[in-house]
């Protein structure tokens, strides 16, 4: 039995602090700019929708298509399996906290469930991996005497990069469902009915509210306006006018046809569920799954040798810039943030309860339930301290984006991304040792 290899720690805590660091250092570039001026609330709201409509959908569908298939799926099961069950008892733990610990509302408990839930998985454990690449802690990850570093950390990319494709769908859906805004309930019928529909003919004009039947709307043989049309005016109704007004009145009248068909499509139920939860990022990580799971479309689009490798790579250069450019947006979000929110509930209570969650209470869970169930998939070192991992560390950056896409907690989200990637570095450092203890602890019994 060999014993365990001893663990440099210092290494361990600097890669740490790097990983990190490289993070605040970017929000902090963010934040002086909006100071400064050059970064203004407009182009703040320009660059939330370039991340959301474009940028991001790049860097999924690069990241994930390459890297995902068929076989890697069924081998390593457990990284989706542990996602799920990681995030379920995220959920639980946020509703436990919002509802009886700090008393929310519903709408703030999602916030509290989203931060709990969607922890930063590709750039904090890539950044690790890269900083312990040259230290004695990569002796750990070997799984026999063949295995280099070098492959140790390849083999650990694609492990984050494959529990970051399943973690992304579930934030993309459920955490843009969760961060959604709530519709306002309309009580007031008075108010209700102030919205009108004109419906105008050469000679008359009748309003009715909006609360009349879409298919009585449809059955009139009236042509319909809305109030903002201008309204023909009577004294002009000679004979030219009348017939070229009648003929307006009928494609007036297939056109209302052809938007009320459109409108039983849009309101149908189904489609309504499914726009609720697609957005452009989840459009982009399903394609990424589709193409990468096909190996047809997978040889067209990836490889040196790929018919369309140079659109797949101008896509992953455009990907690229999204991490460092919404780091930026949310140092300048915090650039002018107020310590309470609108509702004038200071927001601290519920940052704090969302750091105990994702710094201590679900990393303990996250490593037992490896210890306990790793007999049961492929030996290798390196799965499981990605696997206990994925329980770890802060709120992923692009709970941010998600904010933007719903226009909703932006500065919640802002402030708690700034508090947890303050508390980072000392923090996962004393994860991340833990981990290496159990693992090499591990490794000697086997």
């Amino acid at each position: 039995m060999d014993p365990a290899p001893q663990i440099n720690y210092s290494s361990i805590f600097f890669a740490s602090i790097q990983s990190s660091s490289e993070v605040l250092f970017v929000c902090i570039a963010g934040y002086m700019a909006a100071k400064c001026g050059i970064i203004t609330e407009n182009s703040q709201k320009n660059l939330s929708q370039l991340l959301i409509q474009i940028l991001m959908p790049c860097l999924l569908f690069s990241e994930i298509g390459p890297v995902v298939d068929i076989n890697k799926l069924i081998t390593l099961w457990p990284l989706p399996v542990f996602t799920l069950i990681f995030i379920m008892i995220s959920a639980l733990f946020g509703i436990f906290g919002g509802k009886m610990v700090l008393s929310l509302s519903t709408a703030d408990t999602k916030f509290v469930m989203t931060g709990i839930m969607f922890n930063n998985l590709a750039s904090l454990l890539m950044g690790l991996l890269r900083g312990m690449e040259n230290t004695s802690a990569m002796e750990l990850f070997s799984r026999d005497k063949e295995d280099t570093p070098e492959a140790s950390i390849k083999r650990g990319n694609s492990y984050v990069l494959l529990a970051v494709l399943f973690n992304t769908l579930l934030r993309w859906s459920l955490g843009a469902y969760l961060l959604k805004k709530e519709t306002p309930i309309v009580e007031n019928i008075e108010e209700n009915d102030q919205q009108q529909i004109t419906y105008s003919t050469t000679y008359s004009t009748i309003i009715i509210p909006t609360t009349y039947s879409a298919a009585a709307i449809k059955d009139s043989p009236l042509p319909i306006h809305f109030e903002t049309t201008q309204l023909l005016n009577n004294n002009n109704n000679n004979n030219n006018n009348n017939d070229h007004n009648n003929n307006n009145d009928i494609n007036d009248h297939n056109n209302n046809n052809n938007y009320y068909y459109l409108n039983i499509i849009k309101n149908n139920k189904t489609i309504k569920k499914i726009n609720e939860f697609m957005n452009p990022p989840l459009y982009a990580a399903l394609l990424a799954l589709i193409v990468g799971t096909t190996k047809p479309l997978k040889l067209i689009f990836f490889g040196h040798d790929a018919p369309l490798a140079v659109f797949t790579q101008a896509i992953d250069y455009i990907g690229t810039i999204t991490i460092p450019l919404t780091l930026m947006a949310l140092g300048a979000q915090l650039a002018n943030l107020p310590t309470r929110p609108k509702g004038g509930k200071s927001i601290f209570p519920s940052i704090g309860y969302i750091l105990i969650c994702r710094f201590l209470i679900m990393p303990v869970i996250g490593i037992i339930i490896v210890l306990l169930t790793k007999n049961w998939f492929v030996r290798d070192p390196m799965l499981w301290f990605i696997l206990m991992m994925l329980a770890s560390g802060p709120t992923a950056v692009n709970c941010l984006n998600l904010a933007y896409l719903n226009k909703s907690f932006e500065e919640e989200m802002a402030t708690l991304l700034f508090y947890s990637y303050m508390a980072v570095a000392p923090l996962i450092t004393i994860i991340v040792m833990g981990v290496l203890s159990i693992i090499g602890k591990g490794k000697s019994r086997s």
